[in-house]
């Protein structure tokens, strides 16, 4: 889906634009089989420092992402829509009047201690405050995962804030108000001297436009089964990106 954005904005410059599936879009960068490819910049500093821990500042994983990057790949500027790891907690747990916050979740070591994730893989954090993060619970999927914490089976579940399947009603997305959590922000990547001012400029144009609740309700939609061009262009209409 990213990728068709970033491809109607770079032919608005004037040239013709191909969206290729890929299973690893940015390793066609290096040989040269793809212009452009779309990533998150916490997981590309990953992919390329493993070593390195993206930081919870957005502009400091940036940086290092980009120290990163493979000879003849450059990035465009990142966007405020991310894919930040994110902590949910049942509605049910949370005051009317305000919104429960990581800083004070890390004063109940037992609540994160009862935590659930979708899948096998490592937790981001190894830490929340002075709490372990342990090892969750895992479930097949995030509907099951969503499921039991709605149920009480865990008192929290690790996501991330542009995920699809959060559920529109019972779950709330802990607010990580002291940004603890590693970034993880849209941006797109190109092969340097192959894109022209111009066309790295419009990639900078989804920057300021694209926001997480964008990312996650298109991606929602094209999950659902709708043709993703027809999504994005409906996106691209409604903000004009084309005509500026």
């Amino acid at each position: 889906m990213l990728a068709h954005i970033y491809a109607a904005v770079v032919k608005a410059t004037g040239i013709d634009t191909k969206v290729r599936e890929s299973a690893d879009p940015v390793a066609e960068l290096d040989t040269g089989i793809a212009s452009v490819a779309p990533g998150f910049t916490g997981r590309l500093l990953r992919k390329f420092a493993p070593q390195q821990r993206p930081s919870g500042d957005e502009e400091v994983t940036y940086t290092a992402m980009i120290a990163s990057l493979p000879a003849g790949v450059a990035a465009a500027d990142y966007g405020t829509a991310e894919d930040r790891p994110a902590v949910a907690v049942p509605s049910v747990a949370t005051s009317v009047s305000s919104t429960p916050t990581l800083a004070g979740l890390a004063r109940h070591c037992g609540e994160l201690a009862r935590a659930g994730q979708a899948g096998s893989g490592p937790v981001p954090v190894v830490r929340i405050g002075s709490c372990s993060t342990g090892n969750p619970r895992q479930f097949p999927n995030t509907g099951e995962l969503f499921a039991a914490l709605k149920r009480g089976e865990v008192a929290v579940a690790w996501t991330s804030t542009a995920n699809p399947a959060l559920p529109a009603v019972g779950v709330t997305v802990v607010d990580d108000e002291k940004s603890w959590l590693p970034a993880n922000n849209v941006v797109p990547l190109y092969r340097r001297n192959e894109l022209s001012e111009p066309q790295v400029l419009s990639l900078n144009k989804v920057a300021g436009e694209l926001t997480t609740g964008d990312l996650a309700a298109m991606t929602r939609e094209v999950s659902s089964g709708a043709d993703a061009q027809r999504v994005v262009d409906t996106w691209l209409n409604d903000h004009q990106i084309l005509v500026r």
